[in-house]
């Protein structure tokens, strides 16, 4: 009797362990973590091409470079949920046609992508994922 005991509170502790596991259960936390990395990633490549401007002179490569690092952004968009997508989509609707705008003294579409960017690190840290991102070069005139 003792034996039969002994094995039925093992048998339940290994069913409450396995119960436990991280495996299952809610992965809200997890489904984002990729894209807020990602976002991460192309938002500080954005604010590096942005800091150094045109090496050599050349504002045409430049600005193809810039460019290349916007289309990054929407991709995300498409890949992420809850308030994370939606911050993505509002950070790439308020996006100006030319990237050159976000640069700009005063730019209003600059602060915006400030803005919207810490919208989206606020919401990638709600979800589970940390990132913090390099600071995005604001000129006030």
């Amino acid at each position: 009797m003792r034996s039969t005991l002994i094995s039925a509170v093992a048998i339940t502790a290994l069913i409450t362990l396995v119960g436990c596991s991280s495996d299952g259960g809610d992965t809200a936390s997890g489904a984002n973590a990729d894209v807020c990395t990602q976002f991460a990633a192309a938002h500080d490549e954005l604010t590096a091409l942005t800091a150094a401007g045109p090496a050599d002179g050349d504002v045409d490569k430049w600005t193809a470079a810039k460019d290349s690092a916007v289309a990054k952004f929407a991709p995300l968009a498409d890949q992420a949920s809850g308030d994370v997508q939606s911050g993505l989509q509002t950070l790439v609707t308020a996006l100006p046609a030319d990237s050159l705008e976000l640069a700009e003294p005063g730019s209003e579409s600059g602060q915006a992508f400030v803005d919207n960017s810490a919208a989206i690190v606020s919401s990638c840290g709600s979800d589970g994922t940390t990132v913090t991102l390099a600071e995005f070069p604001i000129q006030d005139f």
